[in-house]
């Protein structure tokens, strides 16, 4: 009877452990949290046709047990009416979509009764509401979000006071305020917006919100290029791409909004933000991590900053006919009313190594022929139709290359992505699913639908849904950051202030065909315009790339030069190759000895080259040295300055650990090239110490008008320099500038040395080199001559025709 009173007793005290356990694990394994969405303007437009529905939406899919909601709608008008309008908005706007059912109908109604009006005013007003949104009992985490779907110009005031009253963010409660768009008229507004708004809000719980970045066939551009990275990503530069257009045209005009659109225009309202959004999505690098949002907003960044900002002789503007007397009904503005752009298009250039020379059409406009919204990449033509030709041109491609991004509308059945079947067969993500297309009735971007491999979103959520629950777990990577922001004000803001009085063109509502324009010869022109409305592509370091078949195509350029090897390209031709090939090598040196040292020479030559290595994110940076082949004697922070080149276009473009960085030691303390500083013993000494075999993989030299290399001029005293006792030394130009150079016995001992001349300019020694016949002391390139390795000489057209 003991032993069992014993094993009860032990029973019940396990019993009571695990009830126990079972209650402290359910406390610590969820943690409740409650969160109040506050919509300022909640019976507003924007509120009413997408804004609540995206709302519903999120409370359909986190609303639990463990995870609660309020909603309060916030208005101008008096409480009673307010309410009563509220109900209508939610009666007529909050749907349950095609998954109609008991449990959707239920959530929909659980959801309204939520929703509560209020109308706030004074201070005090906002401060007893803000003591109201206290944290739910049982929660233990509690969130604030404010949804400013007000006029801009209310932003700081609201802000101010909702801070002061409403923003908490500690280890209990987070805050979050959105703001919509425009941000700012220019860049300096923009900033000064920015700057105000961050004296009582962090950063980092500010969602500023594009609706575009939002869009299912937007959210998949990254995801289908990473998905086709080995066909697609090759194909993206100047090379293949003959142009982008991005477009959004729209059938309805701006009716009781001519008050906002004189404020804001076409350029302002969607070029600035959605079209330049979209246009760096295509056009920057491909993050290695799409996960990763700090790396895809760095890639984005850095496309803008290479976008030139547009100039006034860069758009064409236009205005439907109808606007003025819409603008009278309005009692608006009519002096400012008469320069308001609903139509304009513009002629954008990024000025990288990849993109130089390539138009980018952005275009938008309002009364237009068609709704519709699309990304379009049309490719080069490669291939000269002889037979089989539908079109009946033997002057043009059987079928045509492009890949086209359908955001909204069009003629296609559904927004999707759309790739000529003649440029290659896509992978198509998780995301998306393929249809088939046969109608031969019509066409679409010129093309029969059955000519295109299809796919759509599968799921076709709105935008706002889309953002709302990306803001609501905090997901920044589809909201406008504060950098990007300014960076894209910078590309436009100075083309609106010089156009605020341009007189637009006149156009009739629909298919009016004054609105045409071409691209010719690097210009933009209005067809039927007889005035010279241009827009002018300027000359840029790397020239526009060749047609595919040329004259200088068919020239017979030999495969070596002085003995060595020769690779003659047009110049961005010429860069892409050199690229790769200094990829190959470090592959190969990192295959062999877990490092790759590579030399490099300064100037201007270089610079696409660097700026194209900078843009490959494969690239092993991580196990690279970096060192110069010579510098002047300059500081650093000097335009003159090779490092400062070298570091502006290369190095802070890359993930490269800093003790991988061989700058030579010119500058020593604001001390220039002083001998007693033994700057060229210090860097001698480095090369000995990291280089056991003293061999670099690759080194990269130039070629002056008179001969010369890295900082080897003719007329120096060789003698000294030819011993193996000295590697690195003080040199002098003609001009008597003093530099620093790797001497001839460290050059000759690289496994691989590239010799890289461009430029009419460079003709004339081509020309002296190719008579020559032995090494000259006087012109120091023919004493480059590797003990044991390769030289290759890469030349562009202009330096090899002259």
């Amino acid at each position: 009877m003991s032993f069992y009173c014993k094993l009860m007793s032990k029973m019940k005290l396990l019993l009571y452990f695990c009830i126990y356990v079972k209650i402290f694990s359910f406390i610590f394994a969820y943690e409740l949290q409650h969160t109040d969405v506050v919509l300022l303007g909640g019976t507003g437009d924007l509120a009413k046709k997408y804004l609540w529905q995206g709302f519903f939406s999120l409370f359909q899919k986190y609303s639990n047990e463990n995870s609660s909601f309020s909603f309060t709608a916030i208005g101008r008008t008096v409480y009673e009416e307010g309410t009563k309008k509220l109900k209508e908005i939610l009666t007529s706007s909050v749907k349950c979509g095609k998954e109609k059912n008991d449990t959707c109908e239920e959530k929909k109604s659980e959801f309204i009764s939520l929703v509560k009006y209020a109308n706030l005013k004074t201070q005090y007003e906002y401060e007893t509401f803000c003591q109201n949104l206290s944290k739910k009992e049982m929660s233990t985490k509690n969130g604030h979000i404010f949804y400013l779907s007000i006029p801009p110009s209310a932003y700081e005031s609201t802000v101010k006071t909702l801070s002061e009253y409403c923003y908490r963010n500690d280890n209990e409660t987070w805050t979050r305020f959105v703001l919509e768009k425009p941000f700012g008229r220019d860049l300096e507004s923009a900033q000064q917006q920015a700057n105000t708004i961050a004296e009582y809000v962090q950063e980092t719980d500010l969602f500023r919100i594009d609706h575009y970045l939002g869009k299912s066939v937007v959210k998949q551009i990254l995801l289908f290029r990473k998905s086709n990275k080995e066909t697609l990503e090759p194909l993206l530069n100047r090379q293949y791409v003959d142009r982008i257009e991005i477009v959004m045209k729209e059938i309805i005009g701006v009716k009781d909004r001519t008050e906002f659109y004189n404020q804001v225009g076409v350029i302002r309202d969607v070029m600035q933000n959605h079209l330049t959004e979209l246009l760096t999505l295509v056009t920057m690098e491909l993050p290695r991590n799409l996960t990763d949002s700090k790396e895809i907003e760095e890639q984005r960044n850095r496309l803008l900053i290479k976008v030139r900002p547009v100039r006034e002789s860069g758009i064409l503007t236009g205005q439907y006919s109808k606007y003025l007397e819409e603008a009278i009904g309005a009692k608006g503005n009519l002096s400012q009313s008469k320069y308001t752009p609903t139509f304009a298009a513009a002629l954008l250039k990024i000025e990288n190594s990849r993109w130089t020379g390539v138009p980018f059409i952005l275009m938008s406009g309002k009364m237009l022929d068609e709704r519709s919204s699309y990304i379009r990449i049309i490719f080069r033509e490669r291939i000269f139709c002889v037979t089989g030709c539908t079109d009946g041109n033997s002057s043009h491609m059987h079928y045509p290359r492009q890949l086209i991004f359908q955001i909204g509308h069009g003629d296609v059945p559904s927004p999707g992505i759309l790739v000529s079947k003649s440029l290659f067969k896509p992978v198509w993500c998780p995301g998306l699913t393929e249809l088939s297309v046969t109608s031969k009735d019509s066409l679409i971007h010129g093309q029969r639908p059955g000519d295109f491999h299809y796919a759509v979103s599968k799921d076709k959520h709105e935008a706002y849904k889309s953002l709302i629950e990306d803001m609501y777990l905090g997901c920044k990577e589809s909201f406008v950051t504060l950098e990007r922001l300014l960076l894209l004000w910078k590309i436009w803001s100075p083309v609106l202030e010089s156009i605020e009085t341009r007189v637009t063109r006149i156009y009739k509502e629909g298919a009016d065909h004054s609105l045409n324009f071409r691209i010719d010869n690097d210009h933009l022109v209005f067809i039927n315009d007889s005035q010279s409305d241009i827009l002018e592509l300027e000359d840029s370091i790397v020239h526009d790339v060749k047609p595919i078949i040329s004259p200088t195509d068919m020239l017979m350029i030999p495969s070596t030069f002085m003995g060595e090897n020769l690779v003659c390209k047009d110049l961005i031709f010429l860069f892409h190759s050199l690229a790769d090939r200094i990829k190959n090598i470090a592959v190969m040196a990192i295959q062999k000895r877990n490092v790759f040292h590579l030399a490099l020479s300064g100037g201007n030559s270089p610079v696409p080259l660097f700026q194209i290595l900078a843009e490959d994110s494969d690239f092993p940076w991580s196990v690279t040295h970096i060192w110069q082949v010579d510098e002047r004697c300059v500081s650093q922070k000097s335009d003159k300055s090779n490092f400062l080149s070298i570091y502006q276009n290369l190095i802070r473009h890359i993930n490269i650990p800093f003790f991988n960085i061989h700058f030579m030691p010119v500058d020593i303390n604001g001390r220039i090239c002083e001998e007693s500083d033994k700057g060229d013993n210090h860097y001698e000494e480095a090369v000995k110490y990291i280089l056991d075999d003293l061999r670099f993989d690759a080194v990269l030299l130039g070629l002056g008008k008179d001969g010369h290399t890295a900082s080897l001029f003719p007329g120096e005293k060789y003698s000294s320099f030819l011993s193996d006792n000295k590697l690195v030394a003080y040199t002098k130009a003609k001009d008597q500038s003093q530099r620093m150079s790797l001497l001839l016995p460290l050059i000759n001992k690289a496994r691989d040395i590239i010799v890289l001349v461009t430029g009419k300019s460079k003709h004339g020694i081509l020309q002296t080199l190719s008579e020559i016949t032995s090494n000259n002391a006087k012109i120091p390139i023919t004493l480059v001559k590797p003990a044991d390795g390769n030289l290759t000489w890469y030349i562009d057209y202009g330096a090899w025709m002259g």
